[in-house]
């Protein structure tokens, strides 16, 4: 819960939203600031930790069954499900993945502390972190990757949640669950915009029966 808390607070406090040693500057100097979230920038760090403990709190409910949760890959994950949601990262229609693993790069030494400074690419100019391509931000592999995750739990409900303008199409997603079930249909598109962004995208709900 104080993982949560403090990952919760970094996260709404970075501006640009993103973790960069110009951030840095931008806390130190004596400087005119204007972005987004500077309102939440300006309040004290254990206030923002202080609200994210209280709606952690506030989720904590027992829905009267037994639950397991795994962090791996979904891939090594085994047993029969009534239902399987399914939530990749991105491919924009420009073919640009979402790099998950860059965007929480701080936080990802916060919870690999002791092997952090094997974990960093030190040659490349912000830092980045090592190995952080991986099949759902591959353009070319990503289309045999849902393929073989749809197999895998053919014997589920399938739900799958997707940018409207992404690689694979929503009509491409479509054609691939038909070949494993028979009543597949797009029930749900939602209007959305990240935080501070000025681009709209749309978000498409896929269910495969």
């Amino acid at each position: 819960m104080a993982y949560f808390a403090l990952f919760q607070s970094c996260i709404i406090k970075r501006p640009f939203n993103l973790f960069h040693r110009k951030n840095l500057y931008l806390r130190f100097s004596e400087v005119e600031r204007n972005f987004g979230n500077k309102v939440t920038w300006d309040k004290p760090f254990d206030m923002h930790f202080r609200k994210f403990i209280e709606q952690a709190n506030q989720a904590v409910f027992s829905n009267g069954k037994g639950n397991k949760c795994f962090n791996c890959d979904i891939f090594d994950v085994e047993g029969h499900f009534d239902l399987v949601y399914i939530d990749t990262p991105y491919i924009s229609g420009k073919g640009m993945g979402t790099d998950y693993l860059g965007f929480y790069h701080f936080l990802e030494g916060l919870v690999n502390y002791d092997n952090w400074q094997q974990m960093i690419d030190v040659k490349t100019k912000h830092k980045r972190l090592k190995g952080n391509t991986t099949t759902w931000t591959d353009k070319k592999l990503i289309y045999s990757a849902f393929d073989k995750l749809f197999n895998k739990f053919k014997d589920s409900i399938l739900v799958v949640s997707y940018r409207a303008d992404g690689i694979p199409t929503i009509e491409e997603l479509i054609n691939l669950l038909k070949k494993y079930k028979q009543d597949v249909r797009e029930i749900e598109r939602k209007k959305y915009k990240y935080a501070l962004s000025t681009n709209h995208s749309e978000e498409a709900l896929i269910i495969g029966k």
